[in-house]
């Protein structure tokens, strides 16, 4: 009896060692990440970590130019595209960025079509960049047979480079996109029908309620954006895929291809628009309870007393202002009762307050969950947008480019911030009595404490939805089946141009038979009257 419950014991264990082996080999699986380069790696890579801390094992391709992209990592494989050396360090380059953000979005005297002609040659710079990248990575044969030869069952790519749905198709393995940004549109519009008249187009700075003449210029500014992406953009990167992908689709059309679509968007916070299934919405997944502060910035929190904390910040990037800007906010922010902590790296202002520190990193996240937080001066970023709604802390809106606006806007529609407007002429009270607002307006708070209801009360966090279907399209090798039929019809047909060119003919041929009845009736009357009267 004993024997048989040892051999018993025996099995079991053996079972359960075989079963945690069997879970172990089908969890883990081999992922090519093609990332973007700048605040969109720190995106990535906190995504990434959950998947390294899953079992899975990441390869990087990177450019060899890339700043923020390390050569080396212990966590993960990093294979590198031999570009031209940079000829600037990173902080040469920083401050070139900067120096162009400050031109576009605190000079006075700069008319709107200079600032789309610039807008332009970043656009062209950005393709020829990319372009170059995507060549140089093909080109190099020993690369792609170790790419090839690793055998990768899934491409983790940012949209915002496109040699990323490139690589899987070229692999034929499945790509999930991670992020919501194409080059100079929404990925949206490349996954589900947006109509115009309440999707507001990027950059546009409307709500989804528009009215006739901002639906108008909606409609322009798509349009532009076509043009734009037919003319400038697509025609280099088509062009790449025939050339190395021996394919006539187009890059659109492999985009709108792909598996998932991870969008770092919550409708709490996104106008509500048509989606698709492929499409998985995981804004704040980055978002997480608050650690312990270092102990200089909680003894500052601490001696706020009942007055509270205004927390400044303007990202990763943008830590530093023109000084005539910087000393008007510090002289704003001075008069504030309210201590402000203020994350800046630039040189000291002659007005700052003895209510303000600065600092050249925050822990932002664990400072907007702080008790004694009462606002956030934000830029808008994707980032410090949700953090702030996570944690309930109303915005004073500070933003400088991209999707900034936008961003801020949302909030702004909800009740939750305050924007900030025409930034190069902002004056030390104005910037005063926007934080008294937000501060003293019960609603201010109360609103984005109803918008952190509602991103919380979810059953599944963000982060664990993204791993879920990445981790989806590993075990079923692609999710084909999500994506609509849509993707594949000629552009007359999705627009049942051929349907109205038929029932138009109908209905004219319908319309000329009727005329000719009608005429023929009237003239066998006539001709019946006319003989009646001879008679």
């Amino acid at each position: 009896m004993v024997n048989s419950c040892n051999v018993l014991n025996l099995s079991f264990v053996f079972s359960c060692a075989l079963l945690f082996a069997q879970v172990n080999v089908a969890g883990a699986a081999k992922i090519l990440v093609v990332p973007v380069d700048g605040s969109h790696w720190v995106n990535i890579k906190i995504l990434m970590m959950e998947l390294l801390g899953r079992g899975h094992e990441l390869t990087v391709v990177k450019a060899s130019n890339a700043i923020y992209i390390e050569d080396q990592s212990d966590d993960f494989i990093i294979e590198t595209i031999q570009m031209q050396p940079n000829t600037m360090t990173k902080e040469e380059v920083e401050k070139h960025a900067l120096d162009w953000i400050f031109r576009m979005a605190f000079s006075k005297d700069r008319s709107s079509l200079s600032i789309a002609w610039e807008i332009l040659g970043v656009i062209q710079q950005t393709t020829e960049n990319h372009a170059a990248i995507i060549a140089t990575m093909f080109e190099n044969k020993e690369l792609m047979e170790r790419l090839g030869n690793t055998h990768f069952e899934l491409v983790l790519a940012d949209p915002y480079f496109q040699g990323g749905v490139m690589l899987a198709y070229h692999l034929k393995i499945p790509v999930v996109f991670f992020g919501r940004w194409l080059q100079i549109e929404e990925i949206h519009l490349a996954t589900a029908p947006s109509p115009l008249s309440y999707v507001p187009v990027l950059h546009s700075r409307w709500t989804d309620r528009m009215s006739f003449v901002e639906r108008c210029k909606n409609v322009l500014l798509y349009s532009l954006n076509e043009i734009l992406n037919k003319f400038v953009v697509y025609t280099t990167y088509d062009e790449l895929c025939q050339r190395y992908l021996k394919t006539d689709s187009g890059l659109y059309h492999l985009i709108k291809k792909a598996d998932i679509f991870l969008m770092k968007v919550d409708f709490v916070f996104e106008f509500p628009r048509p989606i698709m299934p492929n499409a998985i919405y995981i804004g704040g997944f980055q978002c997480r309870p608050p650690k312990a502060l270092p102990a200089e910035i909680q003894e500052f929190m601490d001696s706020s007393g009942d007055a509270g904390v205004v927390v400044f910040s303007l990202g990763t990037f943008l830590r530093t202002l023109p000084w005539e800007l910087a000393n008007k906010i510090a002289a704003g922010l001075a008069r504030l009762p309210e201590h402000v902590i203020w994350r800046y790296t630039g040189e000291t202002p002659l007005t700052l307050g003895n209510n303000t520190k600065i600092l050249s990193w925050l822990p932002q996240n664990d400072l907007l969950s702080h008790p004694k937080t009462k606002a956030f001066i934000a830029h808008g970023g994707e980032n410090g947008v949700y953090e702030a709604i996570y944690h309930g802390v109303p915005v004073i809106g500070f933003p400088v480019f991209g999707d900034q606006y936008e961003n801020i806007m949302r909030l702004n529609s909800r009740g939750a911030a305050f924007l900030l407007q025409n930034l190069p002429d902002l004056t030390a009270e104005y910037l005063y009595n926007a934080v008294r607002t937000v501060i003293d307006d019960p609603s201010y708070r109360a609103n984005m404490q109803r918008l952190s209801a509602l991103h919380r009360d979810v059953q599944v966090h963000p982060m664990q939805t993204a791993i879920f279907w990445i981790e989806y399209t590993i075990r079923h090798k692609g999710a084909s089946h999500l994506q609509a039929a849509g993707n594949d019809l000629p552009f007359y047909q999705y627009y049942l141009l051929d349907v109205i060119g038929l029932l138009g003919a109908v209905l004219l041929l319908s319309l000329c038979l009727a005329w000719k009845v009608l005429n023929a009736v009237v003239k066998r009357v006539c001709l019946g009257k006319r003989k009646k009267k001879r008679e």
